[in-house]
């Protein structure tokens, strides 16, 4: 990558975040009325990356999305993205569908999160950043999002889906395979071993055959949870529908890889 422009995207910080939550005037009712509320979600968060059933950890950027985002560029005059229909599963603060949507033409890029939250709060945001209100420098830029979330309005090329994977490909109304999606991201979110089969059932239902391919990016196992590459790796070859490949790996304290899925 060293002949390559760097890769500039602009991302919410968590202390901002944070910051918008205590101005808002209607914060103490909330919290009254509904348990999994910003703020709970927030106070959670700060001992534990993950709440099953509360919390999936999209306030964080982890580092598996990153490596998505450099393997999408070094792969951006190989694969045709222009003309594509994109879902990025647990999306978080969405860099990878970000990044082709900010670069690439004429694509349709949605996006999917466990936590209402974390998409108005992070996603939202971080798409109209990279977007619509692009900073014309890499300086620190302020921009009030309570004030320019109708921007949201001119986001025409893409959808926003909240909830769990049980019940995605009905709410994605999917009727006929046209309406299916070229491509299928996903970062960080083999880790739980039950939530994989959810995952890879959306991603069984929700893939164009014959040609559609899906990227997962992972750790090869999660610690202490069970999940990871081997485990998702067994489903798949169980099921005998995708071919699945290691396009991606990046040696750390744990290894990362990114899985290419493409039907057989």
């Amino acid at each position: 990558m060293d002949d390559k422009e760097p890769i500039v995207l602009y991302r919410r910080c968590l202390s901002d975040v944070k910051f918008q939550i205590a101005q808002n005037d209607e914060l103490e009712d909330e919290v009254n009325k509904n348990s999994h509320s910003s703020a709970k979600i927030l106070e959670l968060t700060v001992d534990n990356d993950v709440i099953h059933g509360i919390y999936e950890g999209g306030l964080k950027t982890w580092e598996c999305s990153l490596d998505l985002v450099e393997y999408l560029s070094i792969k951006s005059k190989e694969i045709n993205f222009s003309g594509k229909k994109i879902l990025e599963l647990g999306c978080g603060s969405a860099l990878p569908g970000i990044y082709l949507l900010s670069t690439q033409h004429s694509i349709c890029v949605d996006f999917q999160d466990y936590n209402e939250h974390v998409l108005k709060l992070v996603t939202m945001p971080n798409v109209l950043i990279n977007t619509v209100l692009r900073p014309q420098s890499d300086d620190i830029y302020e921009i009030d999002i309570v004030e320019e979330i109708n921007c949201l309005n001119q986001l025409k090329n893409s959808r926003f889906f909240k909830g769990d994977w049980n019940g995605l490909t009905n709410l994605l109304n999917l009727h006929s395979n046209q309406e299916k999606y070229d491509i299928i991201l996903s970062s960080e979110t083999i880790y739980n071993l039950n939530s994989i089969p959810k995952l890879y059932n959306v991603i069984k239902h929700a893939l164009k055959y014959p040609n559609g391919v899906a990227y997962i990016a992972a750790k090869t196992i999660y610690f202490g949870v069970g999940g990871g590459i081997l485990s998702f790796c067994q489903l798949i070859e169980q099921d005998h529908i995708f071919e699945v490949n290691v396009v991606y790996t990046k040696a750390a304290h744990v290894r990362r890889e990114i899985l290419k899925l493409s039907f057989l």
